[in-house]
């Protein structure tokens, strides 16, 4: 007799009619179709002559699904520690070439074009500072004069909101004179970023700062004067405030939180950014690779185009706007080669 009648016969003498809630009589089919499904599979082997397939039985303990997740665990975590250890890999010990220190506005107008940075740094051909860059040393010096407390107003021309920031350098003055606040700042890095003065033979890297305030035990402020242009430009000043958070970082060790207000005076607005240890961490060898790549390069690649040019302070005296700007010194600029096409 087969399962299915057996499981008949059980329930006719019991008087049971369900098991787990499906009657006797479709289990008994269910398990018939079972059986003959067995049997057909079974003559087929046999007609084939296929020997059956099992598992032998591991000679050792059983492994669960638990040793293969920890096995997998491992596995992801030495791969990360290998990737961690290529990540943390900064050269330190490269010789530096022509421009042996950088700061973040070299780095940028590096970037921006080498052979500017040639004939600025290499060649040493003097630039007269223009209308704004002169106005904006003024503003600066003034307000640093006012937080020292050294002038009674700030240097409102017209075209500063201070209004804006009233109570901002209210707070920066009184934090100053309780010693919570530095200014103007002149800070040194050696080529591991380990922190230096300017004067420092091993000098890497310099960054300048309008303010530092030392909230507590555990985060800083970085202050950064803006005159001109909000919109444009948070890009490029979210890339200096990390370059100040970096130097920060190793400046001051006992420290987890770094914030970087950027205060446009002429708009009366702000732009802060907030890094962590861990986040600072993670970003440093890129930036640093690209402070390399200043300080190591010997052939300084001109970039002539019209983003790169137009604004150039070596550029030609006549851009095709009509405007005059820059001193002529470079021979690679692209509107002197648009205004010789013509």
């Amino acid at each position: 007799m087969g399962f299915a009648e057996t499981l008949k016969a059980k329930a006719k003498e019991t008087g049971q009619q369900t098991i787990q809630g499906t009657s006797i009589e479709g289990q008994a089919k269910k398990e018939a179709t079972q059986e003959s499904f067995a049997a057909r599979l079974g003559a087929v082997a046999k007609a084939t002559k296929q020997k059956a397939v099992s598992t032998p039985p591991p000679s050792g303990p059983p492994v669960g699904k638990s040793k293969d997740l920890k096995s997998l665990a491992d596995s992801l975590k030495k791969a990360k520690e290998t990737r961690d250890n290529e990540r943390g890999a900064m050269v330190v010990d490269f010789p530096v070439a022509a421009v042996k220190a950088w700061s973040f506005s070299t780095l940028k107008k590096f970037e921006n074009c080498q052979w500017a940075v040639k004939l600025g740094k290499v060649d040493k051909i003097y630039v007269e500072s223009g209308e704004a860059a002169q106005r904006g040393t003024l503003i600066h010096d003034g307000c640093e004069a006012w937080v020292r407390g050294n002038v009674t107003e700030l240097p409102a021309d017209g075209r500063t909101k201070f209004d804006a920031f009233a109570a901002d350098f209210a707070q920066l003055r009184e934090d100053f004179r309780a010693g919570k606040v530095s200014l103007e700042d002149d800070w040194g890095i050696r080529k591991d970023w380990s922190p230096c003065d300017w004067d420092d033979p091993e000098l890497w890297g310099r960054a300048k700062l309008d303010g530092f305030v030392k909230e507590n035990d555990n985060s800083c402020v970085i202050i950064d004067y803006k005159t001109g242009k909000k919109f444009g430009n948070e890009m490029k000043h979210a890339d200096q405030g990390l370059s100040y958070a970096l130097h920060a970082m190793h400046r001051y060790p006992e420290l987890d939180v770094f914030k970087v207000e950027f205060w446009y005076l002429d708009e009366g607005v702000k732009m802060i950014r907030s890094f962590n240890r861990r986040q600072l961490s993670m970003l440093l060898l890129r930036y640093h690779n690209r402070a390399v790549k200043l300080t190591t390069t010997r052939d300084f690649i001109p970039s002539a185009n019209a983003h790169t040019c137009r604004f150039c302070e070596y550029g030609c005296n006549t851009n095709r706007d009509g405007v005059a700007y820059g001193n002529g010194a470079c021979g690679f600029d692209h509107y002197r080669g648009l205004d010789e096409a013509v």
